[in-house]
């Protein structure tokens, strides 16, 4: 995650917990709201002295300032827009207050259920029943004290900092928001949802610069000369569909040059901010007691047969196998088993960012605002801030690209700027605006690389393995989170670089149906040396996937391992190797 401007050096105050409750309107109906808690788990579950507003120190009275009417945000229409933030600024706005007194209590902040218009075959009619944390962007106003890009693991934790140390924080995400049970399930679906950009260059061709479907759908297909990239458009970033395994970094590779000298001269350094995300995603292994899964079986048999048995065990991860609330108080699900995490997974058991930093940022006063697309940031003179300029998606706006990128909108920044909108988008929005004037070190864009992913498959195996996902959780036959196993060789290497580690995974229902056909297609697969009757076997299993679908009991796909191994990249692309910045 990249920042610019300075943060401010407090040690934040705990987060008050979250819990889903209701409450009677004057209209009658029920909403939903999350209520703050004095005793959190968050940061040690230390008391806060005023958890409904962070904001506000105890006081038996105190009567805040006036909170005027937000601003919409503004159009961009020409290249110096200096002069409007510093009028702008001689009238700062204050966020909104609550009157405490001895005898009333401050209501929880609300978040009322808001009406969206839905883009055209892109989301369900149940989605307007949700409630939401982000709000339209009419309400976004001119000015904060920190703007952050993007709502991953990177834009989360800043938004959830800043908040707690009392600064105006404004989210810009270029996704929608969606929580569980909005995620697409279906290949059509997935597909409405899909949206391709960068450089198509299969091979040694010289390769096209390509764009299009959804800018703003969930799944972002990333080509590039050498290196392709899967991400997460939406509120919670690519948490939303991630395998949510949590693993530390080996020392003896944060020991190497790369890093810079503050980790790899203390290696130990990171130990205490592992803890405090550990307090927050609270990972946890599969449970010992829960049902038995193929999958998991299948890669400890083989981490035995590879005399790596020492180095298989069950992997941390932020699936929930437990109802209640998390970390930060939001109501939590335990694990259906689908084995739908890499789509986005419905049931309400993963602790993504929506529901760990994201809702904690809103409880502590930041403004979330969706379908917003970063351009570039201009810095002020005077030391008064940045000025970050986006293009706003809503309204259907992304159907007319010229004016879309054309009419930029903007937001002042008046003290810091934090890019969480990954290692590809970050370096986008830095690399043009370092060609609009931004004065940046020339290594951005320099020596990029990914983290060694090899996708695998063991082909219709002897045993069955039950990886594929399933839309609803079938109780005979539970395929479990993503991931729950690895086989870890990163320790004992007298080269870190030779370290890897080795985890089972599933294929989410959206990719069954196209599954059998690229493994049939797929080059450098190897046949075994098998009897005539093994391989008639293997042919009947095989034809029964091609024939009668994915979960035909006893065919190929269900006997079907999915890999998922990890290592270090030799790759060292420059700018000219990932996608180029539109102009």
């Amino acid at each position: 995650m990249a920042t610019l401007g300075v943060t401010v050096p407090v040690s934040p105050p705990p987060t008050p917990a979250l819990h889903g409750e209701t409450s009677k309107q004057d209209d009658g109906k029920k909403q939903e709201y999350f209520s703050a808690e004095k005793d959190s788990k968050f940061d040690g579950g230390l008391n806060v002295s005023n958890p409904l507003n962070p904001r506000l120190p105890e006081s038996p009275s105190i009567t805040p300032g006036s909170s005027p009417t937000p601003k919409p945000a503004t159009i961009f229409r020409s290249e110096n827009v200096a002069e409007r933030v510093q009028s702008a600024s001689q009238k700062p706005e204050t966020l909104p207050s609550v009157v405490f007194t001895e005898k009333t209590k401050a209501e929880p902040q609300t978040q009322e259920k808001t009406k969206r218009k839905r883009p055209a075959g892109t989301e369900d009619d149940h989605m307007d029943s949700f409630p939401r944390l982000s709000k339209p962007v009419e309400l976004l106003r001119s000015e904060y004290d920190v703007v952050v890009i993007g709502s991953g693991y990177g834009g989360g934790v800043a938004a959830s900092r800043m908040a707690r140390t009392g600064q105006s924080v404004c989210v810009l995400e270029r996704g929608r928001e969606r929580w569980p049970g909005e995620y697409p399930v279906k290949t059509a679906d997935a597909l409405k949802d899909m949206h391709i950009s960068g450089t198509l260059a299969p091979g040694q061709l010289k390769g096209k610069m390509v764009d299009g479907g959804d800018p703003t759908g969930m799944y972002h297909l990333i080509f590039g000369r050498g290196q392709n990239a899967v991400v997460c458009n939406g509120l919670g970033g690519t948490s939303l569909i991630n395998a949510n395994v949590f693993m530390e970094a080996d020392k003896k590779t944060l020991a190497m040059k790369a890093w810079p000298p503050q980790i790899r001269d203390n290696v130990h350094e990171l130990d205490k901010y592992y803890k405090k995300a550990e307090s927050v995603l609270e990972p946890e292994t599969y449970p010992e007691d829960w049902p038995k899964l193929p999958k998991l079986e299948m890669l400890q048999k083989q981490a035995e047969a590879l005399g790596y048995g020492d180095r298989f065990q069950r992997v941390r991860q932020t699936t929930r196998f437990r109802d209640g609330p998390n970390g930060v108080g939001v109501e939590m699900s335990a694990s259906e088993l689908t084995g739908q995490d890499l789509t986005g997974i419905n049931d309400g058991s993963k602790n993504s960012t929506l529901v760990t930093y994201i809702a904690d940022a809103w409880n502590w006063g930041a403004e979330l605002f969706c379908e917003c697309e970063v351009r570039y940031i201009q810095k002020l003179p005077e030391n008064k801030g940045y000025l970050v300029f986006y293009a706003w998606h809503g309204r259907n706006r992304g159907a007319f690209k010229a004016n879309l990128h054309g009419d930029l909108m903007w937001v002042h920044a008046k003290k810091a700027v934090f890019l969480g909108a990954g290692s590809i988008a970050s370096t986008e929005i830095l690399l043009r605006s370092k060609a609009m004037g931004l004065e940046m070190s020339t290594e951005v864009g320099q020596n990029m690389s990914g983290n060694g992913d090899i996708l695998a498959f063991g082909y219709n195996t002897d045993e069955k393995v039950n990886a594929i996902g399933r839309p609803v959780p079938s109780k005979p036959n539970p395929i479990g989170p993503c991931i729950t196993g690895v086989i870890d060789c990163r320790e004992n290497n007298d080269n870190p670089l030779d370290g890897f580690v080795i985890e089972e995974g599933t294929v989410p229902h959206a990719l069954a149906h196209v599954l059998q056909f690229m493994l049939d297609s797929m080059p450098g697969s190897v046949e075994p040396n098998e009897s005539l009757h093994k391989r008639t076997q293997a042919a009947f299993a095989r034809y029964g996937s091609r024939f009668l679908g994915p979960y035909f009991k006893g065919g190929a796909l269900e006997r079907t391992q999915v890999y998922l191994i990890m290592s270090h990249d030799s790759e060292c692309s420059v700018s000219d190797d990932i996608p180029q910045a539109q102009s």
